[in-house]
């Protein structure tokens, strides 16, 4: 079971922890409370919107998980992570994001593998209400100041994949 160490909540209440991953991964979690998470959107201020008839799909506090919950929630989540899945998971985002860089140019494609290969690594997870899980990957070299957004579904294979 992968435990969660230094655990706080955030300005809205949400979980935010650090855990180490298989294969040596230390990783920021954020719990969030919209298991209906978008990556195609910018970031959902609903718990701050003064409209209180919930029609915005706002979320009412009084109806959101305790510290506890959450924990439980993203250890469990947490758990299904082993390290041959996040190293195929890994691979996969990289062979991803090269052949999008490389486009149709197969010599820049082997270089783009090595380099992206050697440059990526998870920095983040975001573990919904459900259970859902998006890792957030950071490859500073190649995509300086931009987080991968990796949205994985039910059996662990990437549902989308953003760079933002």
């Amino acid at each position: 079971m992968i435990e969660l160490d230094e655990i706080d909540t955030d300005e809205d209440g949400a979980l935010t922890a650090i855990a180490e991953l298989p294969g040596g991964r230390r990783v920021t979690v954020q719990y969030d409370f919209d298991d209906d998470f978008d990556l195609d959107e910018g970031e959902d201020d609903d718990l701050d919107d003064e409209d209180d008839d919930d029609g915005g799909g706002g979320i009412d506090p009084e109806n959101l998980p305790d510290l506890d919950e959450m924990q439980s929630t993203a250890e469990h989540a947490l758990a299904r992570l082993t390290e041959e899945t996040l190293d195929g998971i890994e691979r996969d985002v990289v062979r991803a994001l090269a052949e999008a860089a490389a486009e149709d140019d197969e010599s820049d494609l082997d270089d783009l593998l090595t380099d992206l290969a050697d440059d990526i690594a998870l920095d983040g997870v975001v573990v919904f209400g459900d259970g859902g899980i998006t890792l957030l990957y950071v490859a500073s070299d190649n995509f300086p100041d931009l987080t991968v957004y990796c949205l994985l579904d039910d059996d662990l294979e990437i549902d989308d994949l953003m760079v933002e």
